[in-house]
């Protein structure tokens, strides 16, 4: 293969149980990440999975995977052989649009050539109302570099209190963009149509959030440990897409819903029994294969 570039080191996509042998396709992949170009040029590396296909782009479906990843999707380290990350998955079963949710997140990281499927739901613990999906990855040294490199993460911090450090987002086509700010809105995201706002759980990233958003003409503020959209931003956000609209979930039908009533100029004529209705006001929770 040659020496890598300088700031670049070779990584394998997939090692060994146990003596931790590479056994996967190699990548050249920046030590430190400043710009898209970086980004880009790893993205071309990746291997196709056959059964990835999508009509979005890999731009577009890698921005939504960081997105879930940057929300409470776990990146624990494998338990068993070579100790590398895997991505683990875990969404309520209160909504069935949460299935959508997690097989399109398995669909993106089939697309940057990770394996990633659906396994045995979680039963309903004694103190919660519903049961769980649940999805895993493989183990792969490049989850690795997606965690400490592509979103500056140091081993033990985690996207919950931690602050990513990736401002090359910023700079990435809109594409991938997009894709982010969907995947983190499926993860965190919530929709009250009473309040007319749409907020984003996740404190720790808000600055970046917040400049990601204006990026699309959107301004928002801090309310709490959230930010938040309110009223006309509210509505004008609906056109970015804020929530994936190919999936349609809980969230994306109580956004549009609040998108229709103001632009036909209708209002709810109870908000109390409105609230009542089986649409999601509360964010995606989400947690790793170590869920007690």
């Amino acid at each position: 293969m040659g020496v890598p570039r300088n700031g670049c080191r070779w990584l394998t996509m997939e090692c060994s149980h146990g003596y931790g042998i590479p056994t996967g396709a190699f990548l050249e992949v920046p030590l430190q990440v400043d710009s898209w170009n970086q980004i880009a040029g790893t993205l071309e590396q990746l291997p196709h999975l056959e059964e990835a296909s999508s009509h979005h782009s890999r731009e577009y479906l890698f921005g939504f995977l960081l997105g879930i990843l940057m929300g409470d999707a776990a990146k624990t380290k494998s338990k068993h052989g070579a100790s590398h990350r895997h991505i683990g998955l875990v969404l309520s079963k209160k909504y069935d649009t949460n299935v959508l949710i997690g097989d399109f997140s398995s669909l993106c990281a089939r697309r940057v050539g990770l394996r990633m499927h659906r396994i045995e739901d979680f039963p309903r613990p004694k103190n919660k109302p519903n049961g769980f999906y649940a999805w895993v990855s493989q183990a792969s040294p490049f989850i690795d570099w997606i965690y400490n490199i592509a979103l500056g993460l140091k081993d033990g911090e985690l996207t919950t209190y931690d602050s990513v450090h990736a401002d090359w987002m910023l700079l990435a086509p809109r594409e991938f963009r997009v894709g982010l700010i969907q995947g983190t809105a499926e993860s965190d995201g919530s929709v009250s149509i009473a309040s007319q706002t749409v907020e984003f759980w996740v404190d720790p990233h808000r600055d970046l959030l917040e400049k990601l958003l204006a990026l699309e003409g959107l301004k928002a503020f801090r309310n709490r440990q959230a930010l938040a959209i309110t009223k006309s931003q509210a509505i004008a956000s609906f056109a970015v897409p804020i929530f994936n609209p190919t999936l349609r979930t809980v969230r994306y039908k109580r956004h549009e819903l609040m998108a229709t009533a103001q632009k036909t100029g209708q209002r709810e004529s109870n908000p109390r029994k409105s609230s009542k209705r089986n649409l999601d006001s509360g964010p995606t929770r989400t947690f790793g294969s170590d869920y007690r």
